[in-house]
């Protein structure tokens, strides 16, 4: 613009500029009303979109908020057995390098894939990472749930987020999210497969649900049964059978599982499995059987009404592969009957599911009756629910609802308990710290099952760790070669678990509360 054409234009506009050669145009400054209102579109766009998926996030956080509890309760320490015992000494030898291919991929790696990084990156201690996961987990399982009753099941949101709910206060379901992160993660990702199984005439979503599939077998052995299970029901439809891309599609996940029963036979484990017996185990089907009276009794009388749902077809297989396996526990052989109780866990969701819709039913009718009972039935539901949850994650194992003891081989008395009792956990850490300072180069230690993630955990990497499984300390001796000094850690007489196997031939160092240090030699 030439500096007449300036200043007209500043004439024009009323404004006489003293110095046109410097004469500029001004920007009118932005209305603070407008500033709020923009600040205000994008809070109400947030909000929206909260309140849209408003069961969404509750059914993630609801889960994640009552598996936290015991965590909170027990401060710095572990919940639950196979976190201490197994998750936590197999992330250590993954992430050293201590683990080779195929030990990897028989320890169902999914969840591997998330713990090992996060260590890697964070180099913190395990416990606090895994205290992390739990919560995580129970809410991610919660919120696929939700997901499958919504897609699956075509739910509407307020029946999904209740299923939720009800799933989730459930005690096997806590005893799951307790420490069977494998088995919960697993089943995670089968129902978000099972989501999208609708749309299987198309290759799109049969590849998503093949992905999360195959996720999934990577994620426990026993789920990877499940699925295969599910793959081979699917193969039997229709719309499948006719295109023979979705046919190669269904095999992933089966071809996947194969691969882990041959990595299983490479560790060094896999000569010990034994599928055949001397003796067949009719007891151990019965205590199975009885187990599964046990865990399910709450939810049978509601699931009588419920087990007509019009999808119940999806959970046919499920039950189908569950059944098998329960029934094989029969068989001689530890591989069949020292899993046979973890087949009634599985069972966990179709099972609830179809209780909670009987309960809906049952609701739905007790509505029409003179006296109005429904509001009666779901308060009733409501107290029974939260408050056999919260004792059950809140009461030290001492202390435990006589219910919560009658299968301790299976269901821990309490969420607050790991590989040891809760009131055990400084006594346990102060011990493996006085080891950390007097173990050297001629020194070993022999830990029981029970404490040997606590060794891995708490004492230094270059310290030696012998592990005698569940068998007494004493039994693997032998292992201990030419150090000159072996300990173990064990309960002083007459307290804690395992009674019967105090340490033969050991003498006491130094005892911390219902712990003590032996010496064998």
């Amino acid at each position: 613009m030439e500096r007449s054409e300036t200043v007209a234009t500043c004439q024009r506009s009323g404004n006489i500029c003293p110095k046109p050669g410097f004469c500029h145009v001004k920007k009118a400054p932005v209305p603070l009303k407008a500033q709020v209102s923009a600040l205000t579109s994008r809070e109400t766009k947030l909000l929206e979109a909260f309140m849209k998926h408003k069961f969404g996030f509750a059914a993630f956080l609801i889960p994640l908020g009552i598996r936290v509890i015991p965590e909170i309760i027990v401060g710095p320490y572990p919940v639950g057995w196979d976190i201490i015992a197994y998750y936590i000494p197999n992330t250590i030898d993954m992430a050293s390098g201590r683990m080779n291919l195929w030990g990897i991929i028989t320890s169902a790696p999914t969840l591997y894939a998330i713990a090992v990084p996060a260590y890697l990156l964070t180099e913190v201690n395990l416990v606090l990472i895994f205290k992390i996961l739990g919560p995580i987990l129970y809410g991610f399982l919660g919120w696929s749930i939700f997901r499958f009753c919504q897609r699956r099941l075509h739910w509407s949101g307020n029946k999904a987020f209740y299923a939720v709910l009800f799933i989730s206060a459930y005690f096997v379901t806590l005893r799951i999210s307790w420490d069977a992160f494998h088995m919960e993660l697993g089943l995670a990702l089968f129902l978000l497969a099972e989501s999208v199984s609708q749309a299987r005439s198309s290759v799109k979503p049969t590849l998503a649900r093949v992905v999360l599939l195959s996720l999934a077998v990577l994620s426990n052995q026993l789920v990877g049964v499940v699925v295969v299970g599910s793959q081979l029901a699917t193969l039997l439809s229709p719309s499948i059978r006719r295109n023979l891309r979705l046919v190669f599609l269904q095999f992933p996940p089966a071809a996947i599982f194969l691969l882990i029963l041959y990595a299983t036979l490479q560790t060094p484990l896999g000569p010990g499995l034994t599928v055949l017996g001397p003796v067949a185990g009719a007891t151990n089907l019965t205590t199975n059987l009885s187990f599964l009276v046990y865990a399910y009794v709450f939810a049978f009388p509601p699931l009588l009404f419920g087990y007509k749902l019009r999808e119940r077809s999806v959970f046919a297989p499920w039950m189908l592969v569950c059944g098998i396996g329960l029934a094989l526990s029969l068989l001689p052989g530890h591989v069949f009957q020292d899993i046979g109780y973890r087949w009634v866990l599985l069972l966990s969701l179709p099972l609830l599911i179809l209780a909670y819709e009987g309960y809906s039913k049952l609701r739905v009718t007790l509505a029409f009756t003179p006296k109005n009972w429904s509001g009666v039935l779901r308060i009733g539901v409501l107290v029974a629910l939260a408050s056999s949850a919260a004792l059950y994650a809140v009461l030290p194992s001492q202390s435990a609802l006589p219910f919560y003891t009658t299968f301790p081989q299976y269901v821990p008395s309490s969420m607050v308990q790991s590989s040891l009792p809760f009131s055990d956990y400084p006594n346990v850490v102060n011990a493996m710290l006085w080891l950390d300072s007097h173990l050297n180069s001629d020194s070993v230690l022999i830990t029981q099952q029970a404490f040997y993630g606590w060794a891995r955990s708490y004492l230094s990497p270059d310290k030696q760790v012998v592990n005698s499984l569940l068998a007494p300390p004493a039994s693997v001796i032998s292992e201990t070669g030419s150090y000159t000094h072996v300990y173990t850690v064990w309960w002083v007489d007459g307290t804690g678990w395992f009674q019967g196997s105090l340490p033969v031939g050991a003498k006491p160092l130094v005892s911390f509360g219902d712990l003590a240090v032996y010496e064998y030699r």
